[in-house]
């Protein structure tokens, strides 16, 4: 436990807290996944989760296009639970928990690399998470990305950490830890395989140990399928309508999707240019750590591996996102092959070679802290701006919803369960004219470029629609019986 309040580490867990907690706030962006969380953990709440699955069913299958599972895994919804609770729709309180998450994370981090790198090595690259503007800009999103992280995490740190010789009690905690990993998002299931993988492995090459490696491998199990059989008798499963999204899957989105996740993980860096250039020259580093590292760290190359596969054949663009169980695993590596690389340096190039290591990372960690710092300074000095769906002007539209539409009205809407999670009105989204007459009521953006018939050809969709209501941003229709 002295470890964990290495006062250094408490200084930057603090800071990175402090720069996550300036930079929410007060609304949301429209990518409307997270209306489904909240929604998820509002029917845990009232003890309905089966009348969830059956209003998300219809916005789900009846929108043009599948916008996502019926339902997600229950465990980020669950988490949501408390803050739902205490304060209901509230986006600054439905994001506390994922900071507390982030914080998690930045512990197990730094726990399974001090053992590998010197302590100011595991400290600097705790920092570099902790500062990065990417993740720091990604808590004000109400998702299941950061709790993954940390169950990421943490699996990793007890794969990496736990021996053959370990009591069985410790492997009952390693398959909780690989179950909530699962529980929160449906790719946490690639945390398991790992370990299983990895297991199988040890099992062929160590003959004397292979007894106890079996058994340590089936207690791990036997917790995970209790849990998940357990938790599938209390919850219903949407997470099947995954394989309908599978459907479109081609060899032309593989290929892209090689290339496009190749090159997404500059952007943990930056957006621009000199970035992805920086990326590149991490990537040899990278290769270089893996090499060398190849049989003490097998369980991170073998999650990396089957993680980044598994991206490959997922027909839906993620973003960044996606990756973000596997960019601590790339960072560690490309530190692992800088420290390869100069050690392997004439002597007289060594001091000069690990002096550069050390600026460079503390270059690149006072870079981010800086746009982290100017990030929340703006977000504090503008008020924790209101904005996407929270915002007064989408509001309006909620309230004329909720107050001028009978409660069995359908609406049409480009963002449906934003506009369900509002108005409790069952929504889907169209992108043809003649499906807008399955709604009673059609919500056009006038900023929105997708999933909705454009605002200006709705005319040319020739359905005689009334418009009941107008602001600067939307339209409302009353569609003609």
């Amino acid at each position: 436990m002295r470890d964990v309040w290495n006062p250094v580490l408490v200084v930057i867990i603090l800071l990175s807290l402090a720069l996550g907690s300036s930079s929410l706030t007060r609304g949301h962006d429209w990518g409307d996944d997270f209306a489904s969380y909240i929604m998820q953990g509002q029917s845990i709440l009232n003890g309905n989760p089966a009348g969830f699955v059956e209003h998300n069913t219809f916005t789900i299958l009846e929108s043009s296009f599948q916008i996502g599972p019926v339902a997600y895994p229950w465990g980020y919804p669950l988490l949501l639970t408390p803050a739902l609770l205490l304060k209901g729709v509230h986006p600054l309180t439905l994001k506390l928990p994922g900071l507390v998450f982030f914080a998690g994370f930045l512990i197990c981090l730094y726990f399974w690399t001090k053992n590998r790198l010197e302590p100011a090595e595991s400290l600097l690259l705790v920092s570099v998470f902790g500062f990065n503007p990417t993740l720091i800009k990604f808590l004000d999103q109400i998702l299941s990305d950061i709790p993954l992280l940390f169950f990421s995490g943490l699996g990793l740190l007890l794969i990496l950490t736990l021996k053959p010789e370990d009591l069985l009690w410790k492997y009952f905690v390693l398959g909780a830890a690989l179950f909530f990993a699962f529980f929160v998002r449906t790719t946490g299931i690639i945390l398991p395989a790992s370990f299983l993988a990895c297991q199988f492995i040890e099992f062929i090459r160590n003959s004397e140990s292979r007894r106890r490696i079996l058994g340590n491998s089936a207690a791990a199990t036997f917790v995970f399928v209790v849990l998940w059989l357990g938790t599938s008798q209390i919850f219903p499963n949407g997470q099947g309508s995954y394989l309908e999204q599978l459907k479109e899957l081609t060899p032309a989105i593989i290929k892209d999707n090689i290339s496009n996740y190749f090159h997404l993980f500059a952007f943990f860096f930056g957006a621009e240019p000199l970035w992805t250039y920086l990326y590149y020259g991490l990537t040899i580093f990278f290769l270089i750590g893996v090499w060398t590292r190849r049989s003490t760290d097998q369980p991170l190359i073998s999650f990396f591996a089957l993680y980044f596969i598994a991206m490959l054949f997922w027909p839906e663009w993620q973003g960044i996102r996606f990756i973000f169980p596997l960019l601590p695993v790339f960072v560690y590596f490309a530190f692992q092959g800088m420290k390869f690389t100069i050690n392997r340096m004439p002597d007289h190039y060594r001091p000069i070679s690990q002096g550069t290591f050390y600026v460079f990372w503390l270059l690149l960690i006072g870079i981010f802290l800086f746009n982290s710092g100017l990030r929340a300074y703006e977000n504090m000095k503008g008020n924790r701006q209101i904005n996407g769906p929270f915002d007064p002007v989408s509001s309006d539209v909620y309230n004329y919803i909720r107050t001028e539409t009978p409660p069995d009205s359908v609406v049409v809407f480009w963002k449906p369960r934003a506009m369900r999670l509002f108005t409790d009105r069952d929504t889907f989204m169209s992108t043809e004219c003649e499906r807008l007459l399955l709604g009673d009521y059609v919500v056009i953006s006038k900023k929105a470029e997708n999933s909705q018939v454009p605002p200006d050809k709705i005319d040319q969709c020739n359905l005689k629609l009334k418009d009941v209501f107008e602001n600067q941003r939307f339209i409302i229709y009353e569609v003609p019986e």
